[in-house]
């Protein structure tokens, strides 16, 4: 198992600091814990705390590491269990993305202070004086070419045959800021933005670009995430505030999903289909549903459902669901996963 940077003396450090968390955390727990009423997990949920606000999960191995807030953690997979944290040449903060290959030869993680890179050797973080638009990365991803995209608040970075080149709006997006980045099975590349009130859709083949909004049949024009499912339908979450909905596109029509139909709230802030064909819909506000091609289920925290923000969402090569939350992460085993392999 490779370290990514924990040094012993790292090591040592944090668990020294662990140590004294615990000392004055147990006793403010032990408080709540009789106070705030016990919630019995459904069969095969587990609540893996910390890390609390999660925001990127990626499988590296046999661990699992998500990101947020308070930087990268290290968590076992089979036990749930935090084995420490990532350290980079700077600082991990407000972590979005985690890309990693070859079982994390080669790591991407997307934060508040930039873009850092492992490539097996050391990590090295590039920010606006490297190319990108914006130091501030909001999405992360890497195509089937190897190209590596980079969105921000400020325009899109591609980085190709070794060299940036940067998009906004004068190319062809729809909002120079982008925090949904997502690639098909036909290679295009799709690009919402959910960070500002604004919003946008943008589609582009490699050497075209379109963009989407309600004009064409897209719920909302704020998009927090992007899908395509078993049939080759592509998935939206969308809404900001108390508007939203899902949306499904086939390529000539757009369906709209919402609360009527099963949705835990009207803004989704994530979409997900396990390898069951289940499809998971994450809320803002208001939890968890699921839809197994027969019935909708509902899940928030009364249920046992870490938060009421499911951020983002994780199938292990185990076939374990990972629920990324702001109040930290529920894993759901395979056993409870399995469904039918159907589509609504």
């Amino acid at each position: 198992m490779q370290d990514w940077g924990l040094s012993p003396v790292a090591k040592r450090a944090a668990w020294l600091k662990f140590l004294a968390g615990v000392v004055i955390a147990l006793p403010v727990a032990v408080l709540i814990s009789r106070i705030a009423p016990r919630v019995k997990l459904l069969p095969g949920w587990q609540t893996i705390r910390p890390p609390y606000d999660v925001m990127a999960l990626a499988e590296v191995g046999d661990l699992v590491w998500s990101g947020g807030r308070d930087g990268v953690a290290i968590i076992d997979r089979d036990s749930g269990t935090v084995q420490g944290q990532v350290m980079a040449d700077v600082k991990l903060a407000y972590v979005t993305s985690i890309i990693a290959a070859g079982d994390g030869r080669e790591v991407w993680i997307g934060h508040a202070g930039g873009l850092s890179h492992f490539d097996g050797d050391g990590w090295r973080t590039l920010t606006t004086a490297d190319g990108l638009p914006d130091s501030q990365v909001l999405a992360v991803a890497r195509t089937g070419t190897g190209d590596v995209w980079v969105g921000t608040a400020a325009g899109l970075a591609r980085h190709a045959d070794g060299a940036w080149s940067t998009f906004t709006v004068q190319d062809g997006l729809a909002s120079d800021a982008v925090s949904v980045i997502f690639e098909d099975s036909l290679g295009r590349l799709w690009f919402g933005d959910g960070s500002t009130i604004r919003g946008g859709l943008t589609m582009f083949d490699g050497s075209s670009w379109r963009t989407y909004s309600i004009a064409d049949g897209l719920a909302h024009n704020v998009v927090n995430g992007i899908l395509e499912d078993r049939n080759g339908n592509l998935w939206f979450a969308t809404g900001f505030g108390s508007r939203g909905a899902a949306s499904r596109f086939d390529g000539r029509s757009w369906t709209t999903f919402t609360e009527k139909d099963g949705l835990a709230g009207p803004k989704v802030r994530s979409v997900f289909q396990d390898g069951a064909g289940t499809l998971w819909f994450g809320s803002e506000y208001d939890g968890l549903a699921s839809f197994d091609g027969r019935q909708w289920r509902t899940f928030t925290p009364k249920e046992g459902l870490a938060g009421r923000e499911v951020k983002v969402m994780l199938q292990d090569s185990r076939g374990d669901l990972w629920l990324g939350t702001e109040n930290g992460i529920s894993r759901i085993s395979r056993s409870e996963t399995i469904g039918k392999e159907q589509q609504p």
